[in-house]
């Protein structure tokens, strides 16, 4: 890639968003529509996005995502949690996978420099795994993406919460309050901590 263009992916952007974190803190982002803005002004169209596998779990979907610039390619990981109504129905999918993908697509382009004043504020970029398998596992070996929760962990919080009378939007809103971010979201430890406040309370 040349100078120029690795100038104009690498520049910084001035409509950075924000959205609750942590204790608090905002968190900044940039939205999806202004990366694919600065890939087209940079590279003037001449880069193509694909989802190479995607995975639809209980509380999240997970794709993963490949960047490609002429032979340059970049691939990383994307999540989104799945939008359910108050009766736990689940609303769009199609949505839920969409968001997922521009998420991917962030991740990539970070590994291009696109962001990367603002990235440290977000999920660390992924290092682009070597064609990964998302497939179904048991339980007991169950190993998600960026450390998550397992399965096993996912199903015995939503039991926890439904024994405390819980549903998603009240579960979510408490994992929340104690790691800002979605249940499904939860790291394998965060979410043991989790399990163990829920049983505590049940």
């Amino acid at each position: 890639m040349d100078q120029e263009k690795l100038l104009l992916l690498t520049r910084p952007f001035n409509d950075i968003k924000s959205r609750p974190g942590r204790n608090g803190q905002a968190i900044q982002y940039i939205e999806g529509h202004a990366i694919v803005q600065r890939l087209n002004e940079a590279l003037g169209g001449d880069w193509s996005f694909r989802v190479l596998e995607h995975d639809v779990r209980e509380g999240e979907v997970i794709v993963l995502g490949e960047l490609r610039l002429g032979e340059l390619v970049k691939q990383a990981f994307g999540g989104s949690e799945v939008t359910r109504t108050r009766e736990g129905k689940v609303v769009s999918l199609a949505d839920d996978l969409k968001a997922a993908a521009t998420d991917a697509l962030k991740k990539a382009a970070t590994l291009l420099g696109v962001g990367m004043h603002v990235c440290a504020a977000e999920e660390p970029p992924q290092r682009a795994p070597t064609r990964p398998k998302l497939v179904e596992q048991p339980p007991e070996t169950d190993a998600p993406p960026n450390n998550r929760l397992t399965r096993k962990q996912a199903e015995f919080i939503g039991k926890l919460a439904k024994s405390n009378g819980m549903g998603r939007p009240e579960l979510d809103e408490l994992a929340k309050q104690r790691y800002g971010k979605s249940a499904g979201f939860l790291t394998v430890k965060e979410a043991s901590e989790f399990i163990q406040a829920l049983s505590t309370a049940a």
